[in-house]
């Protein structure tokens, strides 16, 4: 009997959030005919054996984000198809059914809009899917795709690949779904949660700072949310270093640019100590989102990388 759902999961010295990532994904598809899949930039880490540990298939390979996303694709031999960062956690049980109801008539695709990063918020993502959370109906996603030639070992070989290597990933989605007469569903996006005191406040003035974010209790993660259901939460930046000092002046572009380290920090060993006592605070499905509004662009790109890219072996 085919599977109902195939998870696929991008990873590169990941282990930070991805056994929380892979327990999600069981606990919240209980009742699914289920596979997993991951696809591993050659991590230093332990990724690989803590997927294996967890009963993913594991595929290890230098490679970009697109080449990843799309050997995913074709291990998938279910009705959907869902390709996940590895900082992403599913938070409920009804994220399936929500999200899968949509994949009728025209709809190939359910993702988030790329808009937003935390507070930031991305003008040029607006309109465009986001590559963190992709729900595909297999079938169709299949029909989009088009032939690449791919050199390995230095001899051309026609490729079947869906058009992922836009600058961020998933830019150039949308027209190549219209191209075959489908269209995909928007997900709606939420910053984390305020706390009623500031759970952070930089002790010097960094390149990118607002009020607003002292009092973030998850710093830069994002929940999203539809029909009214939040489903699952993106911490964006899993690889940024977490063992910085209390006090540290250390930012996540260096000599004051981007971030302060500390904050980062604070926010996702929150995320992952509330997450571990079944306390996550979710923002509520109603609030208003955002209209996204021009940010310097170093930071949400700081938050896209999948590892250095290389092509094909």
């Amino acid at each position: 009997m085919k599977d109902d759902l195939f998870v696929g999961i991008t990873t590169w010295e990941s282990e930070l959030f991805l056994e929380a990532c892979l327990r999600s994904v069981w606990r919240c598809t209980e009742g699914v005919r289920l596979r997993v899949g991951v696809v591993d930039n050659v991590s230093r880490d332990r990724s690989v054996e803590i997927a294996r540990d967890l009963g993913a298939r594991v595929h290890v390979e230098h490679c970009s984000q697109a080449i990843a996303l799309n050997r995913l694709l074709a291990m998938s031999e279910a009705r959907h198809t869902l390709l996940l960062h590895s900082d992403v956690v599913l938070l409920s049980a009804r994220w399936y059914p929500t999200c899968s109801r949509h994949l009728s008539g025209s709809v190939a695709l359910v993702s988030p809009e790329d808009v937003g990063c935390g507070p930031l918020t991305r003008p040029y993502g607006a309109g465009m899917p986001e590559s963190c959370f992709l729900l595909f109906d297999t079938q169709k996603a299949r029909k989009c795709r088009t032939v690449a030639w791919v050199s390995t070992r230095g001899i051309p070989i026609p490729t079947l690949r869906l058009d992922l290597e836009h600058y961020y990933v998933t830019h150039d989605l949308p027209a190549a779904l219209g191209r075959r007469g489908f269209t995909w569903k928007a997900m709606r996006v939420h910053a984390s949660p305020k706390d009623t005191a500031r759970c952070y406040e930089p002790p010097f003035t960094p390149e990118y700072w607002s009020e607003e974010l002292s009092y973030l209790r998850y710093a830069m993660g994002n929940f999203y949310s539809l029909d009214g259901e939040v489903t699952h939460y993106h911490n964006w930046f899993d690889r940024v270093p977490k063992d910085v000092p209390a006090g540290s002046l250390e930012t996540s572009e260096g000599d004051g640019r981007g971030l302060p380290l500390e904050f980062l920090t604070l926010g996702t060993r929150r995320f992952l100590e509330d997450l571990a006592a079944g306390a996550i605070v979710t923002p509520s499905p109603d609030e208003p989102q955002r209209t996204p509004m021009q940010t310097p662009r170093h930071v949400p790109d700081l938050a896209r990388g999948f590892g250095a890219p290389a092509g094909e072996k």
